[in-house]
């Protein structure tokens, strides 16, 4: 039986100011954002090579606001999600888009979406970025995040590692070719009840080269250091990017 959840289709980022957070993030990733009408609001969508990164205006605080996870059978998907005990906003939601209410998905905002034609959005030629690598969730308690994640929406859990050294916990769930993260600090722990996003990690062919360029655009991005994947290396973007913490990853 296939999964009910077939990839990552797209994270949504509140920002204040649509004009500036459209010229940051085509500086960010490479990629030219297409002006649309998202679910009533003002928005920008970014086509990269394995999701969709979508601004949205907001007059609050700035960040990542959503996870919308893409289902290849949504009517299926909606009779799962209630046999979990996942309530769906029925307002917010139609045949192509479920609004899955916060108070049954730990406090943060997921939506399942129907799967899409791929050619509606084109992607860059050569992006800077090649794709997201990591979505981060910061959990107060891990084993209720993964009961969410892994029991009811089907993610593939494939690693769970505590380290004291980083004071974390690990936990990481496959979603198409890229990873939904759960973080859990150990030495300040987070309420228990409720999760929170955390940041992105994007995916680079040459740091090197992607750092120079990202420095040479005015953004401020820290030394490119080894990562905590054996085989890889990193760099945060410390500005510009609209409430979302940001790492850049790569290879040697």
């Amino acid at each position: 039986m296939s999964r009910m959840i077939s990839k990552l289709d797209a994270v949504v980022v509140e920002v204040n100011d649509l004009a500036a957070a459209v010229h940051d993030y085509e500086a960010l990733t490479g990629v030219t954002g297409v002006l649309e009408q998202f679910r009533g609001d003002d928005s920008a969508c970014f086509q990269l090579t394995n999701m969709r990164l979508r601004l949205v205006t907001t007059g609050g605080r700035q960040g990542l606001k959503q996870m919308a996870f893409q289902s290849d059978d949504l009517a299926a998907a909606k009779r799962r999600l209630k046999s979990m005990g996942i309530s769906v906003i029925e307002a917010e939601s139609d045949d192509d888009f479920l609004s899955l209410s916060s108070d049954t998905t730990r406090g943060i905002s997921l939506a399942v979406t129907a799967a899409t034609d791929s050619t509606v959005l084109s992607e860059a030629p050569n992006p800077l970025i090649a794709g997201l690598d990591h979505a981060v969730i910061a959990s107060g308690d891990g084993d209720y995040t993964a009961a969410l994640l892994s029991g009811r929406l089907q993610l593939d859990m494939r690693l769970d590692l505590t380290n004291p050294d980083w004071d974390s916990r690990l936990m990481f769930f496959r979603c198409g070719d890229l990873i939904v993260e759960v973080y859990q600090p150990l030495s300040k722990p987070l309420p228990v009840e409720h999760d929170r996003f955390f940041g992105l990690s994007w995916r680079t062919l040459n740091i090197d080269e992607t750092h120079g360029l990202l420095s040479a655009r005015g953004f401020n991005v820290s030394p490119v250091k080894a990562g905590r994947k054996p085989g890889t290396r990193v760099c945060t973007v410390r500005d510009k990017t609209h409430g979302v913490p940001t790492l850049i990853l790569g290879g040697n």
